[in-house]
């Protein structure tokens, strides 16, 4: 099945996301998308589950992020939800950083410290380095890196009100450090008096990097929005078949005043394989949860798919089935779907996507709680001596990697009522 019918060379992607001081994550902690010199049990994932964007750099198509509850699994995602939202909203917000600033409650100091945001990420076939600090009152530092012949160097950087500009890379900013405010991005500045590298970096920001988005409900127009136009409804039922679900079509019936009815066609047929007619099943009323779901997600799935973003989830097996959640992450793995260096980073707890034949050691990423409660993310790859063909699931389980809840006995809580 193809869904992208032209291979291309122009990508987007995430090589790493870092994040300090931010609700529980107090030191630099990184989430690198870069692969790492490994071989794979299954030799096949390492030609499918990276895109090779030059001879000294490929980057994973996706990565999953382990934990227990409360280790700040989620606040990676939420960290990654802020940093965008202040680059898409300072400028019409004042008040943003104030409402945005969480930093590190668990000790005296970095209540008073900056929270740290800083991407690496390609776009136009060039890596960037975009960050900033803040403040619950202004934006302290900002700086944009690019690269010049085969050596980053600085476009601009910013000390509370001090802006530097380089003018041989970045002129678009000239003049325009006295029309930023202290609350305001300097990047927004620049892209809103039209310069170019900043409106392709603010173009990454809204519409190429894809953050949360748990609303069952948004996630569920945005599939239905796909199946108005004839092609793109072909496609997401291959999509659907591709999961083995057997639709042969679907029907959207438009409610004025409440949701969408929608409808799986499937055909009925005789012993000898022969159609013999079709039913109409309801997806609310005849399919599981499972089901549902997986429909509701995959609007946005075929969206990265044939856009080439970044697609950056919480919670993703909530109420998915294991093998419909597998199902998605193939997608992404898969070299006739995903052509166009889609990414796929997401937090979860279901341990049946731990599979050796699925994920390469440094797509896992587990977070977990130190003795001060900060929050320490750590991959797979780190471990010395995994083996290739060790059960990663089974081992997890087994509390060899971390990152799981310590369950006391039960029974002792009740001994003295009984």
């Amino acid at each position: 099945m193809y869904i992208c019918e032209k291979i291309t060379n122009f990508i987007k992607m995430i090589i790493e996301f870092s994040v300090q001081n931010f609700r529980s994550v107090k030191d630099m902690q990184t989430l690198s998308m870069v692969a790492a010199p490994l071989k794979s049990k299954n030799s096949q994932l390492d030609k499918d589950n990276i895109i090779r964007v030059s001879d000294k750099l490929s980057l994973l198509k996706s990565a999953a992020i382990y934990g227990a509850n409360g280790t700040g699994k989620s606040n990676f995602i939420s960290a990654m939800m802020e940093m965008l939202r202040i680059v898409q909203k300072s400028m019409e917000n004042e008040r943003l950083l104030n409402l945005s600033f969480q930093p590190f409650v668990m000790d005296n100091n970095s209540i008073d410290l900056a929270t740290f945001f800083q991407i690496q990420f390609i776009i136009n076939e060039k890596k960037y380095r975009y960050g900033f600090e803040y403040n619950n009152e202004q934006i302290v530092s900002e700086w944009l890196f690019g690269m010049a012949d085969k050596n980053e160097v600085y476009y601009f950087t910013r000390e509370l009100n001090e802006i530097k500009i380089n003018e041989n890379q970045f002129k678009e900013g000239k003049g325009l450090t006295d029309k930023t405010s202290p609350t305001n991005l300097f990047l927004n500045v620049v892209s809103a008096f039209n310069g170019e590298i900043s409106k392709q970096i603010k173009k990454y920001f809204n519409h190429d990097l894809f953050v949360d988005f748990k609303k069952q409900k948004t996630k569920r127009s945005l599939t239905v929005s796909w199946l108005e136009k004839p092609h793109f409804k072909n496609q997401i039922i291959k999509l659907l078949n591709f999961a083995d679900l057997n639709v042969d079509d679907i029907r959207v019936d438009s409610q004025q005043e409440s949701e969408d009815m929608i409808f799986f066609k499937r055909n009925i047929v005789n012993d000898s394989g022969k159609i013999i007619g079709s039913k109409l099943m309801s997806i609310d009323h005849h399919e599981s949860d499972g089901t549902k779901n997986f429909f509701n997600h995959i609007g946005i799935v075929y969206y990265a798919l044939i856009s080439g973003i970044t697609l950056v989830l919480d919670e993703f097996e909530a109420s998915l089935h294991p093998i419909l959640a597998k199902k998605i992450v193939e997608m992404f793995h898969s070299p006739k779907l995903n052509k166009k260096g889609a990414q796929l980073i997401f937090a979860t707890h279901d341990t049946n996507l731990l599979d050796a034949n699925l994920l390469r050691r440094d797509q896992i990423f587990f977070t977990e709680k130190n003795k001060k409660n900060e929050t320490e993310l750590y991959s797979l790859y780190d471990f010395k001596g995994v083996r290739n063909d060790a059960s990663y699931e089974k081992d997890y389980i087994k509390g060899k990697y971390g990152a799981i809840p310590f369950v006391g006995d039960f029974e002792t809580l009740f001994e003295e009522a009984v």
